[in-house]
């Protein structure tokens, strides 16, 4: 298994077994209707994240049941049962998926690209696959999985911002 940390992938090791976690935009699509995601985003990089959300972040973005590692809620009395890693642990992994798989982890660029303080309160991912399949050549199949992290810094890469004008106007 091959896990790649820089575009959000998250490899977990229990025992002789290794579970991927990949934010792709079909992950978090999965997390709730466009609005829902900028709500859950919010509570989990605010102040005090839960565990239920932590855990609806990280089984959404999992190829493979990881309840045992990270825990679950019991069906029937909706209590938290724990897993294997602590629960601080889910909410750090989760913080990083969503920042994968929602805004990317990228540096920001010049001045005409929006800044990290620019409020939307709908993530809608078809959007940001139709971007991939219209600009980077994509297929449906192939844009669904991306990262949002692959997704920013492929179009960097094939759409550089222009180089930054001196006082003079010139690069």
């Amino acid at each position: 298994m091959m896990i790649l940390a820089e575009i959000g992938e998250v490899g977990i090791h229990a025992g002789a077994d290794c579970y991927k976690l990949r934010p792709s935009l079909y992950a978090i699509s999965q997390l709730g209707s466009p609005e829902e995601i900028v709500r859950l985003y919010a509570r989990m990089m605010g102040a005090h994240p839960s565990i239920t959300d932590a855990l609806h972040v990280i089984n959404c973005c999992a190829e493979d049941d990881v309840s045992h590692i990270f825990g679950h809620l019991d069906p029937g009395t909706l209590q938290f049962v724990p897993g294997l890693a602590q629960p601080e642990h889910a909410i750090h992994i989760a913080r990083a998926l969503l920042r994968h798989g929602v805004t990317g982890v990228l540096p920001p660029l010049g001045d005409g690209a929006p800044k990290d303080g620019d409020y939307t309160d709908r993530f809608v991912a078809r959007e940001h696959v139709a971007v991939a399949m219209a600009h980077l050549g994509a297929s449906s199949r192939d844009a669904w999985q991306m990262t949002m992290t692959e997704l920013v810094g492929a179009m960097r890469a094939k759409y550089p911002p222009p180089p930054e004008l001196d006082a003079k106007g010139k690069p």
